[in-house]
């Protein structure tokens, strides 16, 4: 599955980016020198009247600076040169591939992805406040526009979800297919590298951190304080229904992601 030629990156993160490239190259560069010769113009400058085309030339010096994209298509190309030793998989049916993918593989495919919903707006609260800003605003022009407003939540409800907001922010999960009822990728992203909107067919490549059987299942929520809590702590917390949209069910694997591009 070749890289587009002009790939456009939803999500990378630069700092896994540069650590699995200079394990790869054994070691990591940020430039290079290139020099442009540049023929004479043919320009007579002696006052002589005779022109010398090409017998002047100028030489022109030019420090290059790559480019994170650059380095992931370098990184890409790398992987596939040696697949088995980097243990790099590109998957076209995920599902028919499924079952020998292995915890620690490179893997590479495309997906339908999606945020959650609630996801979204737990990991992103200045929209839920912008939305009871809104609220608030509206809320004393009622009256005067002939508004009715009461199937909105009044002062009190509201500033009761602003609370709720702040107290329950989320890390950005993602979660993915390739069709309906298939197995599914998820992973968190690092707000700092996020590019764009992250949504529709996509491709991704992350390094599998874990594989989830059919019978297994974990929110896609990062509740405050969770990581304090012992391993067996989050085992024995109450188990959420697998029809809950915020509940990833296996099969289904869990990426550490590098790259979200189309």
């Amino acid at each position: 599955m070749p890289i587009p030629p002009l790939p456009r990156f939803l999500y990378l993160d630069e700092k896994a980016l540069d650590g699995y490239l200079s394990i790869v190259e054994e070691g990591l560069s940020d430039e290079s020198k290139r020099r442009f010769l540049q023929p004479g113009s043919g320009v007579d400058s002696s006052g002589l009247g005779e022109a010398r085309i090409g017998e002047s030339s100028s030489e022109e010096e030019r420090v290059v600076r790559e480019t994170a994209s650059q380095r992931f298509i370098r990184l890409v190309a790398a992987l596939e040169a040696q697949a088995d030793r980097w243990r790099y998989r590109d998957v076209e049916d995920f599902a028919a591939s499924f079952e020998g993918i292995k915890v620690m593989d490179f893997l590479h495919a495309n997906f339908e992805v999606e945020i959650p919903p609630v996801v979204q707006l737990m990991s992103q609260p200045e929209q839920l406040e912008g939305l009871f800003d809104m609220l608030d605003a509206l809320r004393p022009m009622a009256s005067f526009m002939g508004e009715n407003l009461d199937g909105l939540p009044g002062e009190e409800e509201t500033n009761a979800f602003r609370s709720f907001g702040k107290a329950m922010k989320s890390d950005v999960v993602v979660v993915g297919d390739q069709y309906e009822d298939g197995p599914k990728i998820t992973g968190k992203l690092n707000k700092e590298h996020v590019r764009d909107s992250i949504e529709g067919e996509v491709f991704v490549l992350g390094k599998v951190a874990r594989k989830w059987k059919d019978d297994e299942s974990h929110s896609l929520l990062a509740l405050p304080g969770a990581s304090i809590l012992s391993r067996q702590q989050r085992r024995q917390a109450p188990k959420q229904s697998q029809d809950d949209e915020n509940t990833l069910t296996g099969p289904a694997i869990t990426l550490d992601i590098l790259a979200i591009y189309r």
